[in-house]
């Protein structure tokens, strides 16, 4: 299998991919519209970028204030893909390499997961995929719907997820229970 496969597919491609998951009883429309939502969801950068490191540059009890107006003075979506969903805060020059000058407004950046992810040199197959890791796990068993376990682990891999083998056992999960549910062949 190619592992760039999800990147091919069109709009149309993945709105009756969806559809099928709706159709199908997986998901409800509720539940696609829930989870959108909540991916819209800007990152929780109040708590992560206002404690005792932030607050020694920006000021206790101003630091918040920076923070928010560097987060509402970004640009929309992800800096390196544009997508609005799943942004993080992202480093832009990584702690490993200045320390504690890296928690720095100057330095941060948002970026989506994937591209988050890319960055890093431990992924090294990251955005070879449109999709997120946990998102893959579940577009390659609920679309190539492997008859097993040793069937999808073998996918995951040909899809180029890095991640250990205990990731794919629990996203086999799935599987599991729709199979004891009488929804799985």
């Amino acid at each position: 299998m190619s592992v760039s496969a999800d990147r091919l597919w069109t709009e149309d491609q993945w709105r009756e991919f969806v559809f099928d998951l709706v159709t199908l009883g997986y998901v409800k429309w509720l539940d696609v519209a829930t989870i959108v939502l909540g991916e819209l969801n800007p990152p929780q950068v109040g708590t992560s970028m206002t404690g005792k490191k932030w607050q020694k540059t920006y000021g206790k009890g101003t630091t918040w204030q920076a923070v928010k107006k560097w987060l509402y003075g970004q640009p929309l979506g992800c800096r390196g893909c544009g997508v609005l969903i799943k942004l993080e805060a992202d480093h832009i020059v990584p702690k490993e390499e200045i320390g504690d000058k890296a928690d720095r407004l100057e330095n941060m950046q948002l970026l989506c997961k994937r591209c988050n992810a890319k960055k890093r040199p431990s992924h090294t197959k990251a955005g070879k995929t449109f999709l997120t890791a946990e998102a893959g796990l579940m577009w390659l068993r609920l679309h190539h719907r492997p008859p097993g376990y040793e069937e999808f682990k073998k996918l995951c891999r040909d899809y180029g997820l890095t991640m250990a083998d205990i990731r794919f056992q629990e996203a086999w999960a799935l599987a599991e229970w729709l199979r004891a549910a009488g929804r799985y062949p």
